[in-house]
């Protein structure tokens, strides 16, 4: 038996208008913000100021990447997670003679501190009296509505946390002779996580894409927002889009039965 307790960060989104996905550094995050994303924030209304908080919201200015793609505003974020586990394994005979031994691994996974992290990015020419009014941090601000849609969390924190059983053949450890049967399950399921995360950001990204698309990249406003918005995160939606963890979908549905999406969504509504 063994307990681990490697820190773990998904690969950042981008959403909004971008599909691309790209990797931003934490250090690169600015202490306080500057002029005029400290107003902003100052002035922000109460339920914008609810998703600066619960989304750990920047802002910041870049003119080269917003041409490159063509764009007038972008929203990246980022999930960041600690996780332990716990392991037993257990050696079972070949099935046939070629195998040889196989070595059975069941962990438990217990995941901690998931955390949602947002960078919004505009042009420099982008100075509205009322920012608060604009279309394009109502749009953003949509994007981080969803990503800190309280039904995500929930997913999040059952999907990264299954339990995990998977075999391991013992000619695998053999071959690596620098690499313990302990280190070798840990980089499994170092591996199995990733895999998890990396189905969460597509079902993720597949909201994102839905949304850009009803609201033809923020140009319109979107009449029926919580006709839309019911869907997102559903169990249901999540079969449709043939999510991987299929196994947690009913303890999930049971989780979210109280979920307070509606009202989070209604942080952003627009007036």
């Amino acid at each position: 038996m063994r307990n681990g307790f490697p820190q773990a960060r998904l690969a950042c989104l981008l959403l909004s208008l971008v599909l691309h996905a790209r990797c931003w550094s934490q250090d690169s995050i600015s202490a306080k913000p500057t002029e005029p994303f400290a107003t902003w924030i100052n002035t922000a209304p109460p339920g914008i100021k609810r998703l600066i908080d619960i989304g750990q919201v920047t802002f910041e200015i870049d003119d080269q990447e917003l041409i490159q793609r063509k764009k007038q505003g972008l929203t990246r974020f980022r999930f960041d997670y600690r996780y332990r586990y716990r392991f037993s394994n257990s050696i079972t005979k070949p099935q046939s003679s070629d195998d040889g031994p196989r070595i059975t691994v069941a962990a438990s996974i217990f995941v901690s501190d998931i955390q949602c992290s947002h960078r919004v990015v505009v042009g420099s020419t982008f100075k509205p009296e009322s920012p608060w009014k604009s279309k394009l941090l109502q749009h953003e601000f949509d994007h981080v509505s969803i990503s800190t849609d309280p039904r995500l969390k929930v997913l999040l924190k059952l999907a990264l946390g299954a339990d995990m059983q998977f075999e391991i053949l013992a000619q695998e450890i053999q071959s690596q002779e620098n690499q313990t049967l302990a280190q070798h399950i840990e980089n499994q399921i170092a591996t199995r996580m990733k895999h998890r995360v990396s189905e969460i950001e597509r079902v993720t990204q597949a909201f994102n894409d839905r949304f850009d698309k009803e609201s033809r990249n923020g140009s319109e406003s979107i009449r029926q927002r919580e006709e839309l918005f019911v869907d997102f995160f559903a169990p249901e939606s999540l079969q449709k889009l043939d999510f991987q963890s299929s196994e947690i979908l009913s303890q999930y549905a049971k989780a979210i039965a109280k979920s307070p999406w509606k009202e989070h969504y209604l942080l952003n509504a627009p007036d």
